[in-house]
């Protein structure tokens, strides 16, 4: 629905409703609970079919817009929800004497304002998407609820960015109010403040009634539904640009974008759609596009629901809006709401009036930002460019010398470089842990390579930490580890009848992506453990290709909403670790080579040759120890099987017995597989006792060499 014809809805008698309810305050002598007050409401109005009806949570309307409305009432001091809801004084004083319409114009007014003025204290997001979450946030009133995935539904965005969201944003609205889908509250909530309450407590007081099982009632959720009504009634997406692709170049075989400039509109086809009116909900949409276009594959009927939706419904006046044609870029502001009417040719069914303020003579794509120019490469009619608004708005007005800057000005990331304290720290040269970084900055993949024990692991956690603070995870791969384990994929989840239904779910790689966008001048790092372990073509899938363009989109497999048309961001960079003694490095492939770059990290090679010797002197401990690790990865010819420091490298070896033992239970039983079926006496060959005769017989022999020339040159 427009916010016109929510405001004329007569489907539900809002008005009189609303004063029902008031009146039941005004004549009750205390606080209600909300059961009985929507019960005497229920017992004095006649409601209609279309009131009874129930929306995706299964609540009446009726019931799901008087609490919305009681929200309203208690955020202006009308209605006060402590242990039930009442009326104030304040609000006895304002609604005597107003009639239903009256008294429905002046609760939105008052909200209205008092909604406004807590905009302008919120600072703007970044992403605009997360402005949206914040307005239908500061809409869920005392005795409401909603969930990750409803908000999700409306902003577009993915349900795990939203739990990060409302977990880090102190100043956030109504947080509490989010719950898990089932109507539990999520095992890693906490408050962001120092308040200790048990949220279920707080919601109880609220009104938020809860079954045996600890879950609040989902008559009393708001719905993506509901919270698109709600924010369209506010009229609170027109205070959020948002920017939009349609394409025009290619219309069955004609061009229209110099119509489109001449005429100052935009278009789809929408060739076999029936009339449809603006607003339109997408489940109301979707059997009419399955019905009209059952001639199309599945997923191209999925991509005409998305084209339609955000046309008909998503965009609205003031967005931004982009065209192409001929290799230049065309920009203006959308107008007018969506009209329907059926055209000659059926090349333009669907219109919308926009404002070509953008150059007349369009924008060549070498002038444009990468961000914009991978999004350009999308093959859809429409593409939401919402990420890229601020990157595009500066073109709009023809001001030449602020869109000049804006290619330069674009987010860059640039990685800290290597510090003194960093190499002392980690007992390697300040030098190659720059050229690591320098790598990371060229190509943002790194896989570090090298028999066991060379610090792989934990040369990477540092580095990663160095350049990404906490921006960083770790991730081990497996052989039967999946795309659906690392990036995304539908799991099993327990609904509230009981039964067992599917939803997506993200990996660590979704979850480092989606906090990598909402912070796109921060570097955030993936650490791929053991990654040759794993079947990398499986575990990437299309991945595969981002990793190597980075400037390009590509459908995802789970592909919807905002999701179509990914680009992996810049900001996000991998660093593998391989070890080669099990030889599956023999697995990776050449693709795989090409993406990555590979720094080898060897015993016999800097900068690990040194480490164990810089460890033991900063540490006060017998450089003997270093003289027999030598001496052991001399005996061995494989350097894939040579030992790195990093077994030596504890406290526990410096124990009484402590070298003998992890000789004994770790060095000796990785050699005797290396060796198994040869003829090698392991022990004799690379035993404590064996090696350790040699490096004392060599000391020994180095003191007799040094001791005649000190003998000559005493006096």
């Amino acid at each position: 629905m427009s916010p016109t014809e929510l405001n004329e809805d007569t489907s539900v008698r809002r008005p009189l409703l609303l004063r029902v309810m008031f009146d039941v305050l005004t004549e009750a002598l205390e606080s209600m609970p909300v059961t009985a007050i929507l019960e005497r409401v229920g017992d004095r109005v006649e409601l209609t079919p279309s009131e009874l009806s129930k929306n995706a949570s299964g609540s009446p309307r009726w019931d799901t817009f008087l609490r919305f409305a009681s929200g309203w009432g208690s955020r202006i001091g009308w209605i006060s929800k402590r242990g039930g809801w009442s009326i104030t004084e304040a609000g006895l004083a304002s609604t005597k004497g107003l009639g239903p319409d009256e008294l429905y114009r002046e609760i939105k007014t008052r909200y209205r304002v008092v909604y406004k003025e807590d905009r302008k204290r919120t600072p703007r997001d970044p992403d605009p998407r997360w402005s949206v979450v914040r307005d239908a946030l500061a809409l869920i009133g005392g005795g409401s609820w909603t969930t990750y995935g409803d908000l999700a539904e409306v902003a577009d965005l993915s349900a795990q960015s939203i739990g990060q969201f409302v977990a880090n944003q102190g100043d956030l609205p109504n947080g509490y109010r989010v719950l898990q889908a089932d109507g539990s509250i999520s095992s890693g909530f906490r408050w962001s403040d120092s308040r200790t309450d048990d949220p279920r407590d707080v919601l109880r007081q609220e009104g938020i009634e809860f079954d045996e099982h600890g879950r609040a009632l989902q008559s009393q959720r708001i719905t993506a539904e509901d919270l698109r009504e709600l924010l369209a009634d506010l009229d609170s997406t027109a205070t959020t640009q948002r920017a939009w692709l349609v394409r025009g170049s290619s219309v069955n075989g004609r061009d229209l974008v110099p119509v489109w400039l001449r005429k100052g509109s935009i278009s789809l086809a929408g060739s076999h759609l029936k009339e449809v009116q603006p607003g339109i909900s997408r489940d109301e949409l979707k059997p009419m596009v399955e019905q009209d276009y059952a001639h199309l594959s599945y997923a191209a009927r999925a991509e005409k629901l998305d084209e339609f939706h955000a046309f008909l419904t998503k965009m609205q006046a003031g967005d931004l809006v982009a065209t192409t044609s001929q290799g230049r870029l065309y920009l203006g502001e959308i107008t007018g709401e969506p009209t329907y009417q059926r055209s000659s040719d059926d090349r333009s069914n669907l219109r919308r009036t926009v404002s070509w303020t953008g150059p007349s003579e369009g924008l060549d794509y070498s002038e444009l930002p990468p961000e914009i120019t991978a999004r350009l490469k999308a093959q859809r009619d429409v593409i939401d460019l919402t990420l890229q608004v601020d990157l595009l708005r500066p073109y709009l007005d023809q001001m030449p010398q602020e869109a000049a800057t804006v290619k330069a000005s674009s987010p860059q990331v640039v990685l800290p470089a290597a510090t003194d304290e960093l190499a002392k720290k980690l007992h390697v040269h300040r030098a190659w842990l720059q050229e690591v970084i320098d790598l990371l900055n060229d190509r943002p993949q790194v896989i570090f390579y090298g028999p066991p024990g060379t610090g792989k692991t934990y040369l990477a956690q540092e580095i990663a930490q160095h350049v990404a603070g906490d921006a960083y995870r770790l991730v081990q791969f497996h052989p039967a580890y999946s795309y659906e384990d690392f990036f995304e994929g539908y799991r099993p989840v327990s609904k509230v009848d009981g039964s067992v239904g599917f939803e997506l779910k993200g990996g660590p790689l979704r979850t480092l992506v989606d906090q990598a966008i909402e912070n796109p001048t921060v570097p955030h790092v993936l650490i791929i453990d053991e990654i040759n372990r794993g079947n990398l073509a499986k575990v990437f899938g299309e991945l595969y290709f981002l990793l190597e363009y980075r400037d390009r989109s590509i459908d995802l497999l789970y592909a919807s909403g905002s999701d179509k048309d990914f680009t992996l961001p810049k900001n996000v960079y991998l660093i593998g670790t391989m070890n080669t003694a099990d030889r599956s490095i023999a697995l990776v492939d050449a693709a795989m080579r090409r993406r990555f770059a590979f720094v080898s990290l060897h015993p016999s090679g800097e900068p690990i040759r040194s480490l164990l010797r810089s460890w033991l002197m900063a540490t006060d401990r017998d450089l003997r120890v270093a003289d027999l690790l030598d001496e052991l990865n001399s005996r061995i010819e494989d350097s894939d099987f040579k030992i790195g420091p990093s077994y030596f490298m504890r406290d526990a070896v410096f124990h009484p017995g402590g070298l003998e033992r992890v000789w004994r239970t770790a060095i000796l039983p990785l050699l005797e597989e290396h060796h198994y079926g040869d003829s090698i006496d392991v022990p004799r060959r690379y035993g404590l006792d064996a090696v350790g005769a040699a490096v004392d017989a060599r000391s020994r022999a180095t003191a007799f060499i040094d001791q005649p020339a000190q003998t000559h040159a005493a006096p």
